[in-house]
């Protein structure tokens, strides 16, 4: 199959743009039919491709060694397309030397040592404090208020940064600097990430003369095999917690609750801890958090039924037509229905939301508590909550990778 534009009649559908609702759905799915892959430009002029597959499919590719997520020679192959182009060849420092941009064997090491600090009994000792957080959040809010901008956002921004030991005062910077590198505008991305960079750096050498029991004391005490994270690979990583810390979690709560208010009968069946974790992990399959992964460089020929991944070639993985995958989830594949996991169905382990294989996110565990942590909050205090506005005119987000509403609208009486 020739890989061409007119495989893809609207690049905003698959990277971003300034969608309305769940048009991105239709756009996907409608793609998947057509082929497995489709060109696409960012906004930075780089040209990729962008995968449409159903759910095995898409966890095979996610887990091919033919992928390359170094850190040297994807920055090499962008700067490379982009100079040819004639376009800026300045990129967002997080593509650097974290866990997220490393290859075997050098990831296993990366990914260990961010284990050994970021472990499962710290993120499950955060879930009072997430609950609270969430708690209060909700209970501040007035009778008319904007979802993403009192809850969805404010609190996983909270919880990362908490555990990450940012002082509160320098939150607000952080949140814009994520925005900006989020949109893949050169203008924009670069200096934020410049700016985020330096500020990490310098909380760094300051946690490292004033250790406490934060993350980021654990990252630089962190050590396998008696090696430790090099100066890079600790601000790389930094950085990758501070974005994929709350940027996507932001998403999972405003995409799963705004969900449930559109479907008639669901926000007030929410009525379980069971309930709220189903309608959660639905809300993921659904309409995931992250449209399309980062990208990956393709190191050999790939076959995938239908088309070639070239070697060479820049490429992005849709989750989102993995989720939605009929065979997976029959004829209600593109229905949002918060039901299916207690009723039996595939939702729970029918989804990509999170990734898969070698790059799982490993952040997964703390962002299902605060999800489901904002959902019951917002449920408990307000039984009646309704949305302002037809959801299917709610605007996405101008961004890249993360799928998320710019604001919801909602009433809440007690």
């Amino acid at each position: 199959m020739q890989l061409t534009a007119e495989f893809a009649p609207d690049r905003q559908a698959l990277v971003g743009g300034s969608l309305r609702g769940w048009q991105h759905h239709a756009h996907e799915d409608a793609l998947a039919e057509r082929g497995p892959a489709h060109p696409a430009e960012l906004p930075n002029g780089l040209e990729v491709l962008v995968t449409t597959m159903g759910l095995e499919a898409t966890r095979t590719l996610l887990n091919d060694n033919r992928l390359s997520k170094d850190a040297t020679g994807l920055r090499a192959a962008m700067q490379h397309q982009l100079a040819d182009k004639g376009r800026p060849t300045d990129l967002s420092r997080i593509i650097g030397p974290s866990m997220l941009n490393t290859d075997p064997p050098h990831h296993r090491k990366l990914r260990a040592l961010v284990s050994q600090a970021f472990t499962p009994r710290r993120v499950e000792a955060l879930r009072p404090v997430v609950e609270r957080t969430a708690a209060d959040m909700v209970a501040a809010m007035p009778g008319e208020a904007d979802l993403i901008e009192r809850l969805a956002f404010p609190l996983p921004l909270a919880v990362i940064c908490d555990l990450l030991g940012v002082p509160p005062e320098d939150r607000g910077q952080l949140n814009r600097w994520t925005a900006d590198m989020m949109t893949e505008r050169p203008e924009l991305v670069v200096p934020a990430s410049d700016a985020m960079f330096g500020y990490l750096a310098g909380l760094i050498e300051y946690k490292r003369e004033r250790p406490d029991d934060a993350l980021l004391s654990a990252l630089l005490q962190a050590s396998a095999d008696g090696e430790r994270l090099s100066p890079e690979e600790l601000l790389t990583t930094a950085i990758l917690l501070v974005v994929a810390g709350h940027e996507t979690t932001t998403g999972l709560i405003g995409n799963s609750i705004t969900a449930l208010l559109a479907l008639p009968g669901a926000w007030e069946a929410l009525t379980t801890p069971e309930a709220v974790a189903a309608a959660v992990e639905e809300a993921a399959r659904w309409d995931p958090p992250v449209r399309v992964t980062p990208h990956y460089r393709v190191a050999a020929d790939i076959d995938l039924p239908g088309a070639v991944l070239p070697e060479g070639a820049i490429i992005m993985i849709g989750l989102g037509t993995a989720g939605r995958d009929p065979g997976v989830h029959g004829p209600t594949a593109a229905r949002f229905d918060p039901h299916r996991v207690a009723t039996g169905g595939n939702a729970a382990l029918g989804h990509a939301a999170f990734g898969h294989g070698l790059h799982y996110c490993l952040g997964h565990h703390l962002a299902r508590i605060e999800a489901r942590a904002a959902l019951t909050a917002l449920r408990e205090r307000f039984p009646n909550a309704r949305l302002a506005g037809d959801a299917a005119e709610f605007t996405r987000d101008d961004k890249v990778v993360p799928n998320t509403f710019s604001s919801v609208p909602v009433i809440l009486e007690p």
